[in-house]
């Protein structure tokens, strides 16, 4: 039989430090979601939700459009659960020349593209099989309640078309996909792919007109699981590859958008050239009329930006990003042309034709900064010809240049479409290019500040995509340990997450540099009804006594914005252990033999950074009372308490200890050296049995002289248990041993 027994001990260490960094930013109930049927057809839909944007993707390239009302499909705020729309439809478009004959294509109110790749002989597979579906992927999966939306991300994880470019983490770092080793690249918390390719004819045709171009786009979208800035943001990477025999001149890429803001008819657009960004905004403060589904007062603003563009031939000193990494010698392109037109084919600048050549034509005109009949923009306060329509500052009246309120003769605020171009550049056959476009929305306190809030949270955007998304990770998972007796548990966990002190890039700059890392502020303990974390339950939270005692931030309640506090702090200090004798998920005693599950996040907090707070992801464990190895002889219980033995030296006063976990306890030897006298105290504590020296001029003390911290080892832990009474020195002493 194995005897654990110890000396009279006073015990401290950090067990093992344990570190797991995850971008999982707080810990939440991860909402069921209602699951878009996979049929095994072309045009196949899906959603992405993980932030506050609901935002609808299809196989045939059609984005922002809901399959189910014909409708807007662009939904914000409250992810799954939004109402309010704020795009009718969008997607790619791209132009160019062969030989000398024009062509157009892409996704407007109609899509020119079917599911489905190109083979090596150059023609398109079938667009009907279940493999060329829209595939959804999302972190935490695993935790999921079992049903048929876990199952539908199991199947699609498991079934991730890797062979066919959907991205993949290259764990045996050969280059290529090697089936069975390599897993799925997680580009965000939430990730679409799919496949599809321009070589149905008559969808080319049914567009504008045009023959088709040979052309395969392998599209990514993703999100992040996040408030603030990255929580109002989805982005779209378009891997673009010539699979035809043809070379491609004074090609153009464009993004489309119809972008109804609410109620459509008060809408207006403009753009910002140094941000790459097109948006739209209300024309006014009140959005809609009282009918129907409206933003109201104040209205948001939304956006496209162009975070990386094409590729072109550079200088030796140039280069640009492409599949992740940065290529000398090449120089990407920006935002080169943004044109707009209006719902009105009785306006000068309206829809291009659609299913004609002509519309070919007209849409090839606006990728070039000009009008649809050729003939070119012209700004009305100069009268010279430009690239850029509306670049001004609407926030600035006036003073702010040419922008849609201030364009004698322009279009007044109305049903706006625009269109974002990036051009020109050459695809010769097997050329491939990447667009990353960021879709963004934001409300500030009127219509116009919003347009100021959409540009912050860009350049945000912006400064995270060029960081590869290495965003501030959340603090690491506290080590819990529980033990268990009659009908009782205690949970007990290290402090491996208190020295977390992590910068955010996103406000460097904007506040003072000590303000911009998110610090370790306290603990929360959870129970849980399974091992998935399903029905969590809060059971204490335990921060740093510093004043704080609520961090906010922002819910959707209504379909409304709302500053709401997340977590309540108690504001009295850290605590690592808790005894616990009933079930909060049940509300009764525990049950001998029965599983219990706990588990223990720690959060940060900075308080200039949008979250405020970030919570490390629950690691849960499981726990039965009552069991104990029956092949062990204890000499201590858990949850003992035992007062040491004074060997030596002058003093009045006591040392408990308490046994948190019998099963670990080594039978090592400690001893405690008291320094100094009543009013100024410190403390050496010692691990005889392996010569360490785990504290040393220790002097951490409340103003009672209680061992306020928590210090563990082999099982024992002090927590205002280490307790000095009526203490008189005089000089160093030696106290208990």
């Amino acid at each position: 039989m194995n005897k654990k027994s110890i000396r009279y001990s006073l015990l401290f260490a950090t067990i093992v430090v344990i570190v797991l960094s995850q971008i999982i930013f707080g810990f939440e109930d991860i909402r069921k979601q209602t699951s878009l049927n996979k049929p095994t057809t072309n045009d196949n839909f899906n959603f992405i939700a993980i932030n506050q944007i609901l935002m609808y993707v299809a196989n045939n390239g059609d984005g922002s459009h809901d399959p189910g009302t014909d409708a807007s499909g662009f939904y914000w705020p409250g992810g799954e659960n939004a109402v309010q729309a704020a795009i009718f439809e969008d997607g790619l478009v791209w132009g160019g020349k062969i030989g000398r004959e024009i062509r157009f294509n892409g996704n407007t109110h109609r899509q020119g593209l079917q599911a489905g790749k190109i083979l090596d002989d150059g023609t398109a597979d079938e667009p009907g099989l279940n493999k060329y579906r829209v595939y959804k992927i999302r972190k935490g999966w695993e935790l999921l309640p079992p049903g048929p939306t876990r199952d539908d991300y199991e199947t699609d994880y498991n079934e991730w078309p890797m062979d066919d470019g959907a991205p993949f983490v290259d764990v045996d770092g050969n280059g290529v996909f090697t089936k069975g080793v390599d897993t799925p690249k997680f580009e965000g918390d939430e990730v679409l792919w799919y496949v599809a390719n321009d070589l149905d004819e008559a969808r080319c045709l049914n567009t504008y007109g045009s023959a088709p171009f040979g052309l395969e786009f392998q599209t990514t979208v993703f999100a992040f699981n996040r408030t603030g800035d990255l929580g109002d943001i989805v982005f779209k990477k378009y891997l673009i590859i010539n699979k035809s025999q043809n070379t491609i001149k004074d090609m153009i890429v464009g993004y489309w958008s119809d972008t109804d803001l609410g109620d459509a008819d008060d809408d207006c657009t403009g753009c910002d050239t140094l941000l790459s960004l097109g948006y739209t905004y209300n024309g006014d403060n009140m959005d809609g009329t009282g009918t129907g589904i409206h933003y109201g007062s104040p209205p948001p603003a939304v956006g496209y930006d162009f975070f990386q563009g094409p590729r072109i031939p550079g200088s030796a000193s140039d280069s640009a990003k492409f599949m992740g990494k940065w290529r000398k010698g090449w120089r990407g392109l920006g935002l080169t042309s943004f044109t707009l037109y209006v719902n009105d084919q009785s306006n000068p600048y309206h829809d291009p034709q659609q299913g004609e050549y002509a519309g070919t034509l007209e849409f090839y005109n606006y990728l070039s900064s000009r009008v649809w009949d050729g003939t070119a923009f012209i700004d009305p306060h100069t009268g010279n010809p430009v690239n850029f329509v509306v670049p001004g500052d609407p926030t600035l009246g006036t003073a702010g240049g040419w922008h849609q309120k201030n364009w004698p003769g322009g279009p007044i605020q109305q049903d706006m479409r625009h269109l974002m171009a990036s051009g020109t550049f050459t695809m010769a056959p097997g050329d491939s290019q990447e667009v990353v476009v960021g879709i963004i929305i934001a409300r500030g306190t009127d219509n116009l500040n919003s347009i100021t809030e959409l540009k912050r949270k860009d350049l945000a955007a912006q400064i995270s995509y060029d960081l590869d998304f290495n965003l501030t990770a959340a603090p690491p998972v506290p080590t819990l340990h529980a033990s268990a007796k009659d009908r009782e548990i205690t949970l007990w966990w290290e402090d491996n997450a208190e020295t977390y002190h992590a910068q955010d890039p996103l406000i460097v700059g904007q506040v003072p540099d000590d303000s911009t890392f998110y610090n370790f502020e306290g603990y929360r303990v959870w129970e849980f009804a399974d091992q998935t974390g399903a029905d969590p339950q809060l059971l204490g939270v335990y921060d740093l006594a510093n004043g704080l005692d609520a961090i906010y931030g922002v819910a959707v309640i209504n379909g409304e914005n709302v500053v709401v506090p997340f977590i309540n702090s108690p504001d009295e200090g850290v605590r690592r252990h808790l005894t616990l004798t009933d079930t909060k998920v049940g509300n009764m005693r525990f049950r001998n033999g029965s599983p219990y599950y706990f588990s223990v996040t720690a959060y940060g907090y900075s308080e200039h950074s949008d979250p405020a707070l970030l919570e490390s992801p629950p690691a849960i464990i499981e726990v039965l009372p009552g069991t104990k190895k029956i092949d062990n002889e204890y000499v201590y219980e858990n949850d003992d308490l035992v007062v040491a033995e004074q060997v030596s030296g002058v003093g009045h006063g006591r040392v408990e200890f308490k046994v948190l976990e019998s099963d670990y306890l080594t039978g090592d030897t400690y001893d405690v050296i008291i320094h100094g006298a009543a009013d100024s105290i410190s403390i050496d504590l010692i691990n005889i049995t392996e010569d360490d020296t785990l504290l040393a001029g220790f002097t951490e003390f409340d103003e009672n002289y209680y061992f306020s911290t928590n210090l563990v080892e082999a099982g024992l832990i002090t927590d205002e248990t280490f307790v000095y009474e009526n203490l008189a020195f005089s000089a160093d002493g030696f106290l208990f041993f």
